[in-house]
């Protein structure tokens, strides 16, 4: 879920620390303010070194993940023992001044401040210090923008509250396990106590459920923690000891039909029962050797998995809630960076729903050997503006060598994957892909289906896949049907007052069937 990088070389420095120090009243919920102090390595464990806490790929880096983790437990920082000061990690930025970053409120109950946008938003949290930003969807690729200031804290396990519809997260680090509350403008509120009943650890996968009960799973332990987020105490803890392996690497998690749904390192989707608690794996769904940091659901239900080697995949799950699901990979998106740290994500879709249609067109008839070319459209027919668009079309193999060069389209193992950004109200986008005519003996129907998946929920999802279908004909041929032989002149028919019955000939066409 992260990577963070401590210099014990450089905690000798003046480091800013922050203290709480309350609004009266703040009830439970206070700003945060830059002081600055100095602390030596002695007064935190003495030694030198590098500690990285969590890495981005391979098992080596595992391995220093774990030391990191220990280290940094012996130091205080995982477990929160330096109370009443919250020092900021090397390099962490101070609180910044004015409204952003500052914002108080006299009630968790009754959050100030404009809840987050729910139009479709992917909304993602990555780097040291922690910056909250928005991911805008484009063809073949993402990019981050910013959502207010950096954080002076580390925070994680981020999601969005269905009942108030603000972003929460829980932080980790010398501020300890407190919750952090994010508005429409990014500025956020720390909770001035830490979460009542939850025990000390490292909680990087967290998300809401449709109830608005905040669930986050400690790293490595295989406890589930829920969270009342009002009267920020823990209600109830589900243990599932077939998360606790570190091998796995579970670093988020997002709710989805029911259960809440994971990745591991090797790439293996994971799919969790709170209710019965236990744990389903479902490997080879997604590449292995790199940490998927953030999880989320799109509008229709689709999943995503940030990867922190630098890429966005998106999954379709089918029978999610069944014994034996079926995933598809529609499509992968590069982030702005090759690496990401420290990253976690969620969205929010509740205000979104766009109708997408797809329409494709081929072809009727080409000999062996001939190009063939389909032109597939993806059109917003709603009312409203589509956030974001996915497409795939499993070629046939009788198009040899496929190509496209559409942006934001691959072909892959004869799959053609398309991703899209926004389109407006009855806005469209052409894609094109070009083959060969394979050789066949016999004329020969080549059915083809597009399929589109909105990244909103879509009402209407009968034309979200656009057909075609070309005949090939051996090369030999002159391209066009054979002409159909005449039929024999049938005999009078014959009247038999004790046997009277109608003959019919062969009705059937001469030409082959097949879509």
């Amino acid at each position: 879920m992260f990577a963070l990088l401590v210099h014990l070389s450089e905690l000798g420095r003046s480091t800013p620390s922050l203290r709480v120090r309350p609004n009266a009243p703040c009830a439970g919920l206070c700003p945060v303010r830059a002081v600055s102090t100095v602390r030596s390595p002695a007064a935190l464990g003495g030694g030198r070194g590098r500690f990285v806490s969590r890495g981005t790929n391979g098992a080596g880096q595992r391995k220093r993940q774990r030391r990191a983790v220990a280290a940094l437990s012996a130091l205080g920082v995982v477990a929160g023992l330096a109370a009443g000061a919250l020092a900021a990690p090397a390099g962490a930025a101070a609180a910044p001044a004015g409204p952003r970053g500052s914002a108080a409120v006299s009630d968790p109950k009754q959050p100030d401040g404009t809840p987050v946008a729910c139009d479709g938003k992917i909304y993602l949290s990555k780097g040291d210090p922690d910056q909250l930003y928005t991911v805008e969807r484009e063809a073949g690729k993402v990019r981050f923008e910013e959502l207010g200031e950096p954080t002076p804290f580390l925070y994680n396990a981020i999601g969005v509250n269905p009942d108030d519809r603000f972003l929460y997260g829980t932080t980790f680090g010398d501020v300890g396990n407190k919750l952090v509350r994010f508005d429409g403008k990014g500025e956020y509120v720390l909770y001035e106590d830490e979460v009542e009943g939850l025990p000390a650890a490292l909680y990087i996968s967290g998300t809401f459920d449709d109830e608005g009960n905040y669930f986050v799973l400690a790293d490595n332990t295989g406890l589930i923690q829920q969270i009342d987020v009002k009267n920020n105490r823990v209600v109830r803890t589900i243990d599932i000891q077939a998360l606790a392996p570190d091998a796995l690497d579970i670093f988020d998690i997002a709710f989805h039909d029911g259960y809440l749904w994971g990745s591991t390192e090797a790439g293996a989707i994971v799919r969790i029962d709170v209710e019965n608690a236990s744990a389903d794996f479902f490997p080879g769904v997604l590449p292995g050797g790199s940490d998927f940091g953030g999880v989320f659901v799109y509008g229709n239900g689709d999943l995503g998995f940030f990867r922190n080697a630098g890429e966005l995949i998106r999954v379709h799950v089918k029978n999610a809630a069944g014994s034996n699901p079926k995933f598809t990979v529609l499509s992968r998106q590069a982030t702005p960076e090759e690496s990401l740290t420290n990253v976690d994500a969620t969205s929010c879709f509740f205000d979104s729903s766009a109708d997408l249609s797809v329409h494709k067109r081929g072809p009727k008839v080409v000999k062996a050997g001939d190009d063939i070319t389909y032109e597939i459209t993806v059109k917003n027919d709603h009312k409203g503006a589509s956030s974001g668009w996915s497409l795939v079309d499993d070629l046939p193999a009788k198009v040899l060598d496929p190509a496209t060069d559409t942006e934001g389209c691959t072909i892959g193992n004869g799959l053609l994957s398309c991703t899209g950004g926004p389109l407006r109200e009855g806005g469209r986008v052409k894609i094109t892909v070009t083959g060969t005519a394979a050789e066949v003996t016999k004329p020969t129907a080549v059915p083809n289906t597009a399929t589109v998946f909105g990244d909103d929920e879509d009402p209407y999802r009968k034309n979200n896949t656009g057909f075609a279908s070309t005949k090939i004909k051996p090369a030999g041929g002159d391209g066009e049907e054979e002409p159909k032989q005449p039929k024999e002149p049938r005999e009078p028919k014959q009247h038999n007052e004790h046997n009277e019955h109608n003959e019919h000939g062969d009705e059937h066409g001469d030409g082959p069937g097949g879509r």
